[in-house]
């Protein structure tokens, strides 16, 4: 397979990923970090784990024409037509979408 390291918008491909039928689904690393010593409502933790889910290659297509985004963009577009590479990332702001490695011929329009 070849590899183009197109960007993707991780938020759009994991919403979708739960709206077709997965063949298999797995969790592991799943780690929890304490933010501060609070383990109260006011404290907070980020939980981290690695889910992989095995879907129709069909699908897998149709989710990355999904998530696609347009040449030069670094994220989401926001309501002015401007690219927000953080918009999806409620909480971890500092967190924008990746580049997935994919073939341009198993994507249609690439």
């Amino acid at each position: 397979m070849a590899i183009s390291n197109l960007p993707y918008d991780d938020g759009v491909i994991v919403r979708a990923v739960a709206d077709v039928p997965a063949r298999d689904q797995s969790v592991s690393d799943v780690r929890v970090d304490f933010l501060s010593d609070d383990i109260g409502a006011g404290g907070s933790a980020t939980v981290t784990a690695t889910i992989t889910w095995s879907i129709s290659a069909a699908d897998a297509v149709s989710i990355l024409d999904q998530a696609r985004l347009p040449q030069g963009a670094s994220g989401p577009a926001t309501e002015n037509g401007a690219h927000d590479p953080h918009a999806d990332h409620d909480q971890h702001a500092d967190h924008a979408p990746h580049d997935h490695a994919v073939d341009d011929a198993a994507v249609p329009g690439a």
